[in-house]
């Protein structure tokens, strides 16, 4: 795994490479870099030589096109997919509208490539060096064995594994002749990664290819990076409770100690290339028990989840002796959940949350009072809070 003094050190090397090349020197026959050939696997690219725009060849899903630095290859076709596979076992894959300049690996930036607009899948087995050039981002290197570059909406976001192949962490971005590392230490989840269909697809080809499985560089990553999606099993233990006002015995308020089993089922929709998650959640109703359904948003943090609801309700429905109804009173009843991934495992080729723990925080708070006049309905003013804890496990199939 590499280090950031291991970054520094680099840095330092080229340093003094610039430094020692405006100074006499013998002649030093360096070893080339890994060379590149171009591999169309679906729609088409056109393969433009190094400083000879009016020479372009286009290239046919199934052809192959041995690639030098500055060749410029443009991809066509919704369902683009061409490799740059390299000689040392690195793969640059690129997607539909993907503008790329061929770099020199062997040269003193080291650089694969320059990528504009489209989408990038880039592999670097093992500790191979590895970085890639993006229009407006930087350099984006040593984000372990497998990242992807997107740049089909701005600003340009890489998304990376981590793995055995660097620590995920890194991403350095020059500006003239200086080298700075900018720490990005987040490392995207599995449904990042693979947020869309093209790059599923990426992850299938690699381990088709012979490459180690997607779902195997996350096996022993932090479960917050699982993908979370399905039916949980959710034991509540309520933990901390207080009540105000007239009718407190009369409500369902879990009591420390006290234990209830629940349903949430989470859902997952990266149909748009970006991930958005919500919940089915149940909620215990304190007038009877019963249970209360609700559909909310996930809003995803550094590693946990968090949801809730903020309902204004009336607190007595007055009826006359017409039939006729009237509101009376109001107060705000709140609920919020923050759970945590606490255990994560691949099942059939996915990296999956299998385990959350959390808490329950709810209240019932009165916002406008019972007025004169509504004799029977003032019973209704009672506040309450609470506080539980939750343990969700995954149902098997």
């Amino acid at each position: 795994m590499r280090t950031h003094a291991g970054v520094v050190t680099a840095v330092l090397v080229l340093a003094a490479a610039i430094i020692s090349a405006c100074a006499p020197s013998p002649t030093v026959q360096e070893d080339a870099g890994p060379s590149g050939v171009l591999r169309v696997r679906d729609g088409s690219a056109t393969v433009t030589a190094a400083g000879q725009q009016d020479d372009s060849v286009d290239v046919a899903a199934a052809e192959e096109r041995e690639l030098s630095p500055g060749d410029v290859v443009t991809t066509t076709g919704d369902d683009a997919m061409v490799d740059v596979a390299w000689s040392d076992g690195a793969v640059t894959r690129l997607g539909p509208g993907t503008t790329f300049t061929v770099g020199d690996p062997g040269g003193p930036f080291a650089s694969r490539g320059h990528q504009e607009g489209g989408v990038s899948w880039n592999r670097a087995p093992d500790t191979l060096d590895y970085a890639i050039d993006v229009a407006g981002a930087g350099r984006a290197r040593d984000r372990g064995e497998v990242f992807v570059v997107d740049c089909r909406e701005e600003p340009c976001r890489v998304r990376a594994t981590g793995g055995v192949g660097g620590d995920g962490s890194l991403t350095s971005v020059r500006r003239g002749a200086v080298v700075s590392v900018v720490d990005s230490a987040r490392l995207a989840s599995w449904g990042e990664l693979l947020a869309d269909e093209w790059s599923r697809r990426s992850a299938e080809l690699d381990a088709e290819g012979g490459m180690t499985p997607v779902a195997d560089l996350f096996a022993e990553a932090d479960p917050s990076r699982g993908i979370l999606d399905g039916a949980f099993d959710v034991r509540r233990t309520g933990v901390e409770s207080e009540c105000t006002g007239a009718t407190c015995d009369q409500l369902f308020i879990l009591r420390p100690g006290q234990t209830r089993d629940l349903t949430f089922v989470f859902h997952l929709d990266c149909a748009s290339g970006t991930c958005e998650a919500s919940v089915d959640t149940q909620t215990i109703s304190t007038a009877d028990g019963s249970l209360l359904d609700a559909t909310t948003g996930l809003v995803a943090g550094a590693d946990d989840y968090t949801w809730g609801t903020d309902d204004a309700r009336p607190l007595c429905l007055w009826t006359y002796a017409d039939g006729t109804t009237e509101e009376v009173g109001s107060a705000r009843n709140t609920v919020r959940w923050t759970v945590t991934p606490t255990a994560a495992e691949v099942e059939d080729g996915r990296f999956v949350v299998t385990e959350l723990r959390g808490r329950t925080e709810s209240s019932f708070r009165v916002t406008e009072e019972i007025p004169p006049g509504y004799p029977g309905c003032e019973a209704f003013e009672v506040e309450w809070s609470g506080a539980s804890d939750l343990v969700l496990t995954k149902r098997g199939d």
